[in-house]
């Protein structure tokens, strides 16, 4: 929260901006325009000073705004590796002294990985530092082990801010027994909301294995090798309502080969596809606390948006084949009161080629949050995703990594996919270093394919436990959940990281 010290007196962001209003009506001391004098920052013990300077919006000079003030605020909160972040502000006539105090978090650490079911169980670490330096940069070095891809070994590096500039730079590069993955993405993003331009461009060289089920068993089993590049240009427009523009070329060759006793692979391919798209969105948040984390305090995007892309494969321009395709993209959000939340999404992609489409993808989803006495939540989820006329076999998988706890891993498979989760979420402890939360759910779902039969819809119920590491990087969640499956009457652990959604 922004404090200020006018006069003697303390006063919130709200507080502050109603004074500033009524000062400007009536014409005294106050409404004149608030320049910034002094910045000082205090409580970096590792980050250095420099790091968070960089990304204040204002410096000695500007006029200062209670939006900018937030905005600041957000935007430092974003840093996986700062805690609580507190804007303070001084007056002194139409001067202002800012002090912005911030509390470092453990961000140097060696984590173990852990995921599955005990007999189906991944497992590794990560050695990793989300303020490399103490400049804000990332570097992660990952070793897992997976029983049904196998082992691999990924080191990730992100420069937010390459040499000072507003460019950002992430490098990866994985080996794993399914093959490997190479990637350089060098973007300047909308770093503010009154940022007009952002650019992008990527390289990625991939080699990787798909695998089919057919029930609980291994179907088709295929290699991908992949090269793709990207680059876009956007430009945004308005204040309370945003108007994003931009224009996308994507352009990848893939082929494909089944593996020694299978026999489907799809066809290679070549694609060149330049699109154009538009997002419209409400700039709008909510700050809180215990909505989706444990403590650490949130920035909710409760504004809505919309995005609609438009593109087409040519073969004039290198493509193997000519279409058109789309892509449509949903998301209303809605915040009633100060405790009650509902995010959805609604998509829908596809192709059009020869008066048909096809290739076609479409989900919806809706997510409410209610939270109860500050600390507690009830969670509630619906839904449903659906495939169609795919150019490449593909399907949608149903247990519990995927919506469905009490059941293994990929125990349905089709290519429509419907799924329920109600969650009672009480948080049972807090220290200065961790929260302790419990769970109580139902969980219900169903995948299917249409013509083929055995529609099963699923139900089990559950509990599990939570702890929030409050003090190290992006304060995590480690998740264990132990269901039982009515369909096949049995008890599953899962274990992971975060709210299971």
């Amino acid at each position: 929260m922004l404090k200020t010290r006018v006069s003697g007196r303390v006063y919130c962001v709200g507080a502050l901006r109603a004074l500033i209003l009524a000062a400007t009506l009536t014409g005294n001391a106050l409404g004149e325009a608030q320049v910034v004098r002094e910045v000082e920052i205090t409580g970096n013990t590792r980050t250095k000073a420099e790091v968070i300077r960089r990304e204040l919006l204002f410096e000695p000079g500007d006029t200062l705004t209670v939006d900018l003030i937030e905005e600041t605020e957000r935007n430092l909160r974003a840093f996986l590796f700062l805690g609580d972040v507190e804007l303070g502000m001084t007056q002194e006539g139409n001067w202002v002294d800012v002090l912005i105090r911030v509390r470092d978090l453990y961000a140097r650490a060696i984590t173990p990985l852990l995921s599955g079911e005990p007999d189906e169980l991944s497992y590794g670490a990560v050695g990793l530092d989300y303020n490399f330096l103490g400049r804000g940069q990332i570097l992660e070095v990952t070793a897992e082990h997976d029983p049904i891809t196998g082992d691999r070994a990924r080191v990730f590096y992100r420069a937010p801010r390459l040499s000072g500039s507003r460019l950002r730079l992430d490098l990866d590069g994985e080996i794993s027994s399914d093959g490997h993955h190479a990637s350089i993405a060098v973007a300047r993003p909308f770093f503010r909301l009154a940022e007009c331009w952002s650019v992008g461009a990527s390289v990625l060289n991939q080699e990787s294995v798909v695998r089919l089920n057919s029930g609980e068993s291994l179907a088709e089993q295929y290699d991908v090798r992949t090269w793709s590049a990207t680059a876009s240009v956007r430009r945004s427009y308005g204040e309370d309502v945003k108007a994003r523009t931009g224009v996308f070329l994507a352009i990848s060759d893939r082929s494909f080969e089944p593996e020694t006793g299978f026999t489907y692979a799809p066809a290679d391919r070549r694609r060149v596809l330049p699109s154009l798209g538009l997002t419209v969105w409400r700039p709008q948040y909510d700050t809180t606390r215990f909505l989706r984390r444990l403590g650490r305090k949130e920035d909710v995007q409760t504004g809505s948006w919309a995005t609609v892309r438009v593109g087409a494969s040519l073969e004039a321009i290198g493509s193997d084949r000519d279409y058109q395709f789309f892509t449509m993209d949903l998301n209303p959000r809605l915040k009633s009161g100060n405790r009650a939340y509902l995010f959805s999404r609604f998509t829908l992609r596809g192709r059009m080629s020869q008066g048909r489409i096809w290739n076609v993808f479409g989900s919806a989803e809706a997510m409410g949050i209610v939270k109860i006495r500050e600390t507690h939540s009830f969670a509630a989820r619906a839904r449903y995703d659906g495939l169609g006329r795919t150019e490449d076999a593909t399907q949608y998988l149903l247990g519990t990594a995927r919506g469905l706890r009490g059941y293994a891993l990929r125990r349905f498979d089709g290519s429509r996919r419907l799924i329920f989760n109600v969650e009672a979420r009480p948080t049972l402890l807090r220290r200065r270093d961790y929260t302790l939360a419990g769970v109580v759910f139902v969980d219900g779902g169903s995948a299917w394919t249409p013509g083929q039969g055995g529609q099963v819809f699923a139900i089990a119920v559950g509990i599990g436990g939570r702890v929030g590491l409050t003090r190290v990087y992006n304060s995590p969640i480690l998740r264990a959940d132990v269901g039982y499956g009515f369909e096949d009457r049995a008890w599953v652990l899962y274990m992971g990281l975060g709210q299971y959604f």
